[in-house]
């Protein structure tokens, strides 16, 4: 079915467009950001007044570049409100408390145990609690919760998350209604969403993926996921699951140097699995700062994994390139980086055997710039991205990536 649109939709639009395009390159002019965005000075004029009244953009400076009057700079104001972000796994919890600007004013990192759900919701809650009051500012100021699961995840008809389906790698959280359990506890905006996926949006926008309009985010967790942003948008296919990596077969690309109770890649990148590997043959291995130590010494475990994940990478990285044709692929998650970059520098030296010489543009392999803190970053991003990325379902009419989002103040209602 095709719909149209109408003047209310189109002005959402481009109060989202301005409002992306200074987060992207403010401080700006307005007569910068009509040039930019294509829009009439007067268009630009009256939505800049109504985002300056609403107090989500301020004057920065004047710049004088002639004759005339300087012009008026413009940026996004800092303290319009605050987001706290929750990436969660069963070895794991990392939390920020991220600005206006997406600046991390707080942050909290836990090691866990395969927590119960009840006792998973409990740190949750009292984690973000924590930050909020620790960083002095009133809860009306906060847009949001955002908070990061391993997937796959069960979205209902609404688009709301209804509970984790992935029993064998979290034992005793069968059909848990994590949304729900959520909501009661922290009565505040919340909104899910699978880890990589999460992690895709805070590369694209805070970090080198920023300027990018199409690019596939490998997520190493406690498994393997994907992110996949095209034309400036997170790609969540048709259950909202698109980009799940870890079932790909591993045994059809190389012979595992674990032992796998499933054959799938995610069994292999699965950082905890790995961890108790090297534990068993006798290392201190119960950190990421404890793999990055490990791998400075070059232990033949972590070289033999090395080598094996990049075999298994290579096929699947070749059908990401031939299928999305993005513009990069970033490699990311919770894995150290100097792991990472010598895993892409491996995968970099297989590439040309399996690869058509005829496709001459090819993607540009990158580290993800977050670090560990990449999913966190993202699901702290949500809030902001529900409510100020210029998405094209907008001007559809079409549900945008809103989720649970709630409004709590006026000024936030206007611009939603």
């Amino acid at each position: 079915m095709l719909i149209g649109t109408n003047l209310t939709y189109a002005n959402s639009y481009n109060k989202r467009i301005i409002m992306e395009t200074i987060r992207l390159y403010g401080p700006l002019s307005r007569v910068d950001i009509a040039r930019k965005t294509q829009l009439t000075a007067q268009t630009v004029t009256n939505i800049t007044k109504n985002l300056m009244k609403a107090g989500l953009i301020v004057e920065d400076s004047r710049q004088s570049s002639g004759p005339g009057a300087p012009s008026i700079l413009l940026k996004l104001n800092d303290k319009a409100g605050y987001s706290v972000g929750i990436d969660f796994d069963k070895d794991h919890l990392t939390a920020v408390l991220i600005d206006f600007n997406g600046r991390i004013c707080r942050k909290k990192s836990l090691d866990l145990d395969y927590p119960s759900p009840d006792d998973a919701v409990e740190m949750m809650s009292s984690t973000v609690f924590e930050m909020i009051g620790r960083h002095g500012i009133d809860r009306d100021l906060v847009w949001g919760v955002g908070v990061g699961l391993p997937g796959p995840l069960a979205i209902n008809e609404q688009g709301d998350v209804t509970r984790v389906v992935n029993p064998e790698a979290f034992p005793g959280w069968v059909n848990v209604p994590i949304a729900a359990m959520l909501e009661q506890k922290l009565q505040m905006p919340l909104l899910i969403e699978n880890n990589a996926s999460a992690a895709a949006i805070g590369e694209h926008w805070y970090g080198d993926g920023k300027h990018l309009k199409s690019f596939f985010y490998i997520y190493f967790g406690a498994g393997l996921g994907g992110g996949i942003v095209i034309d400036g948008q997170l790609y969540s296919g048709h259950t909202s699951n698109a980009g799940e990596l870890g079932y790909f077969p591993m045994s059809a690309f190389a012979e595992p140097a674990l032992e796998l109770d499933h054959d799938h890649l995610g069994e292999f990148f699965n950082i905890p699995r790995l961890q108790k590997k090297l534990q068993k043959s006798g290392h201190i291995a119960s950190s990421i700062k404890d793999l990055k130590l490990l791998h400075s010494q070059n232990i033949p475990e972590l070289t033999d994994w090395l080598d094996d994940g990049s075999k298994s990478l290579v096929p699947l990285i070749l059908g990401i390139e031939y299928m999305l044709d993005p513009e990069a692929i970033f490699f990311g998650g919770r894995l150290p980086e100097t792991m990472l970059l010598e895993l892409v520098d491996k995968i970099k030296q297989l590439r040309p055997v399996h690869r058509i010489t005829r496709k001459t543009k090819r993607p540009q392999y990158h580290i993800a710039s977050a670090g560990i803190d990449a999913a966190a970053l993202g699901v702290a991003s949500l809030p902001l991205y529900a409510s100020f990325a210029p998405q094209h379902k907008l001007l559809m009419r079409q549900k945008v990536y809103t989720g649970q989002i709630r409004v709590a103040s006026s000024a936030k209602g206007e611009f939603m």
